[in-house]
């Protein structure tokens, strides 16, 4: 298992280390005042599910919103 995990933190040099709470709530907070926001929770943008993302250090936002 730490195998796969170690794999996983270095796909594309991302980290699974996570943002603080407050880091996180603005981020999700300026998804949802984005206009690229999707009804069902997606970045019309990346694609990806923004409550996700938003939690990882080394995700940005794909419009340099944060």
């Amino acid at each position: 298992m730490s195998l796969l995990i170690d794999l996983v933190k270095n796909i594309k040099g991302k980290t699974t280390d996570k943002v603080s709470v407050d880091t996180y709530n603005a981020r999700v907070s300026e998804c949802y005042s984005c206009p690229s926001l999707l009804i069902t929770g997606n970045c019309k943008i990346c694609g990806c599910f923004v409550k996700d993302k938003a939690k990882y250090l080394g995700e940005s936002c794909p419009d340099a919103k944060w």
